[in-house]
């Protein structure tokens, strides 16, 4: 089935991918343009060497692989214009691209006498400054592969030895290998690599975990201004109901005290079945500013967990008694204990009625125990699992993190879903939970909420 977590180090992971995909992109286009700039002097030199260096038998070779690397250039300019994002994966391959090509160019040129050879440090570093350290590391290895084999197989040419007289044998130039300045500039070649694929890609893994964590205070502080907004919102329009509940409650008794004698019973009823309605507003205009409260000052309660769900459950039901509800808890969820204020309640209702709206027949709700894994730490969590066979939940939002309310275009209030999701979602990250969601193979939809055991 699929599924997406919400608040999950996955997530957080994910959130971010558009914007390493969308740097991947824009990486591929400036390296692009450092291979124009290459192929542009290789031509210079081709033809420099053409007049002055005697290089001729050499040319078609060094001109098919200058041209194979001016066609791989093109099409990889073609590839950009596309909207289908650059991955690692073709990143990485289009630097390995080039390190053959420098592998090749080279080979024709002089092989590891040529000073061309220590160019093998570009794609390494690219590769290191903006890919994981598995990617760097695969290229390492290429290009000091490369390099050492450069050393013994390699077309010779004079003006890049220490012999002046001609072209060099093929039994000179494996000698020329053994050469104190050739193999100096090897070893310089192969700690230069080392030390390129190690500390420059931890560098730059740290920047990007740094930013990261920005990227994440960036979006919590975002989920703050919306809740501080939220909770604004819900104090005034409790100050603002308060008066006309008051009024109306007056206005009730006066009128059953001045038609006491004239109400038949049905009318009783009525009156009755009012006050008691409008006593539900006013609890529930009282139950919001407590929760401001205890949700402003950080106060939590410890309970245990099949109690405090079997009183949500009967709670909502009672607002639902049509929908039928199975429940079923695993035995050892007798003792366990999480920490929770009424905002976690309401979350929990949320869910159940996105569920009952999706499948009136039936809502099931399930609790057994996991381990809960967020910031590089596992602790044991408590799963409650709504489930429903309803249709399932829309494509566009199991594939995008629940960062803000959805829109009835998006498949949210018109299905159940929307506003409450949202909200329900901010709860569960605040208490150090996760919000899952997936269809099921069978039909039907669930909600997984795993919140952290709490341990005495």
């Amino acid at each position: 089935p699929e599924s997406v977590e919400s608040g999950s180090p996955w997530q957080a992971m994910h959130s971010t991918a558009p914007f390493t995909l969308a740097a991947l992109t824009q990486n591929l286009k400036q390296l692009c343009f450092i291979r124009f700039i290459v192929i542009a002097f290789m031509a210079l030199a081709v033809i420099y060497g053409n007049a002055f260096l005697n290089i001729q038998a050499q040319i078609p070779a060094i001109a098919t692989v200058i041209g194979l690397q001016a066609s791989l250039t093109l099409l990889t300019l073609i590839r950009l214009r596309l909207a289908r994002p650059v991955t690692e994966l073709e990143f990485a391959l289009q630097l390995i691209a080039d390190a053959l090509f420098i592998s090749a160019l080279t080979y024709f040129t002089g092989g590891a006498t040529n000073p061309f050879v220590s160019y093998f440090l570009v794609p390494l570093s690219i590769a290191a400054a903006t890919l994981p350290r598995w990617y760097s590391a695969s290229i390492a290895g290429l290009a000091v592969g490369a390099y050492s084999l450069l050393l013994f197989f390699y077309q010779p040419l004079s003006f890049f030895s220490h012999s002046q007289h001609g072209d060099m044998s093929y039994a000179a130039a494996q000698q020329a290998a053994f050469n104190p300045h050739y193999l100096g500039m090897w070893f310089n070649f192969i700690v230069s690599a080392l030390l390129i694929a190690w500390f420059v890609s931890r560098m730059a893994e740290a920047i990007r975990r740094q930013e990261k964590s920005i990227n994440q205070q960036r979006e919590s502080q975002l989920h703050d201004e919306q809740i501080l907004s939220i909770a604004t919102l819900a104090a005034g329009t409790a100050h603002e109901l308060g008066t006309p509940l008051n009024s109306l409650k007056l206005l009730i008794d006066e009128l059953e005290y001045s038609l006491k004698e004239k109400l038949n019973e049905q009318d009783q009823r009525d009156i009755t079945l009012i006050k008691s309605q409008i006593e539900e507003c006013r609890l529930s205009l009282k139950k919001l500013v407590l929760t401001a409260q205890q949700t402003q000052a950080g106060e939590k309660t410890v309970v245990c967990v099949d109690q405090w769900m079997d009183t949500c459950i009967a709670k909502w039901h009672a607002l639902r008694p049509d929908v039928r509800v199975l429940s079923d808890f695993a035995p050892e969820q007798q003792t366990a204990l999480i920490q929770c204020d009424e905002s976690l309640a309401q979350a929990i209702t949320n869910l159940l009625n996105n569920a009952a709206n999706a499948s009136p027949g039936y809502v099931a709700v399930n609790i057994s125990t996991s381990t809960l894994t967020l910031e590089n730490a596992a602790a044991d969590s408590v799963n409650i699992t709504i489930t429903d066979r309803g249709a399932g939940i829309p494509d566009n939002i199991l594939l995008q993190p629940i960062r803000q309310p959805l829109s009835e275009q998006s498949g949210g209030s018109n299905k159940g879903l929307g506003f409450g999701l949202f909200l329900s979602n901010i709860s569960i990250n605040r208490h150090g939970g996760q919000l899952r969601l997936s269809n099921l193979a069978q039909g039907g939809a669930e909600a997984t909420v795993q919140i952290p055991v709490f341990h005495r």
